[in-house]
């Protein structure tokens, strides 16, 4: 069993809510979210780590729940998640330059939406998980604008991503792969002379894990998961980061006391399991 999949065993719990939290707090730092743009935004191929956590604006750093949305007669529900599905979400809004289009004289944001959750697939509720994504990624274009009015200017829209990190109940035939889904011109009459950057707003970005793998992104992503010191910092300098190492090891600390637990609840059912089975042998002989 991976050890992402023992610390989903006790994810409701209260050892499995601080992990969570822990979790969360380590992807707000700034290093340990530049390796992943370095491996996935394509605004960012042609930077360095270092670079990119530069770009990051450390101040735009923050969680916006779903539910503060104001719901409408007609809406499907904003209630997105329950204790039964197992489900963690370790969600990171952000604004960090866009080195493609910014200069000395002009700064352009993208503004990101970091999503980390266990399930790629759930059953309570049943959605696709990609329409899920260009929810949250329209979500973030709102959030831009306010109040819409007559008065509202358009043209101060910045691109978005909602980058979506999936780590267990993926499709065999998806893991180990990472989707970009965007908003593409296609003419269909004639050919349209327009700027791209009026049109390339939206891009939701999927990466689903699977078994151990060389690719950069989900070698980085599996020794965060392990709380690999020395993994991470094949990727990104955190030796002189002490609160990024902080959150490492309040990970493996929480991590190990999930694992315990679950360990110590699967002893006990398999000792239940065996008595019954002894029991019903007893009864059986004397029948």
């Amino acid at each position: 069993m991976k050890r992402e999949t023992e610390i989903d065993i006790a994810a409701a719990g209260t050892i499995g809510s601080k992990y969570d939290e822990a979790c969360k707090r380590l992807f707000q730092n700034r290093e340990i979210i530049a390796p992943i743009l370095k491996e996935v935004v394509p605004e960012y191929k042609n930077s360095t780590v270092e670079e990119i956590i530069r770009y990051i604006d450390a101040d735009s750093i923050q969680d916006i729940p779903v539910d503060d949305i104001p719901a409408r007669f007609g809406q499907l529900s904003t209630e997105l998640e329950s204790v039964s599905d197992k489900l963690i979400r370790y969600d990171t809004h952000f604004k960090a330059l866009n080195p493609v289009l910014s200069s000395e004289n002009l700064c352009i944001h993208l503004h990101i939406d970091l999503e980390v959750q266990n399930q790629y697939q759930t059953s309570n509720p049943s959605y696709p998980m990609i329409k899920r994504g260009i929810y949250y990624a329209a979500r973030e274009i709102s959030y831009q604008l306010g109040t819409l009015t007559e008065l509202t200017n358009y043209g101060d829209i910045q691109k978005v991503y909602s980058i979506w990190i999936c780590n267990e109940k993926i499709p065999v035939r998806l893991q180990n792969t990472v989707t970009m889904y965007s908003i593409q011109k296609s003419d269909l009459i004639g050919m349209a002379d327009e700027a791209v950057e009026d049109y390339d707003l939206m891009n939701v970005i999927m990466i689903r894990r699977g078994k151990e793998t060389d690719a950069p992104v989900f070698d980085y992503l599996s020794g965060i998961f392990r709380c690999d010191k020395t993994k991470i910092m094949e990727y990104v300098d955190i030796q002189n980061h002490e609160e990024v190492l902080k959150g490492v090891e309040d990970m493996s600390g929480l991590g190990q006391s999930i694992m315990l637990e679950a360990m110590q609840q699967g002893m006990q059912q398999g000792m239940q399991q065996g008595i019954e089975k002894g029991l019903q042998q007893v009864i059986q002989k004397w029948i």
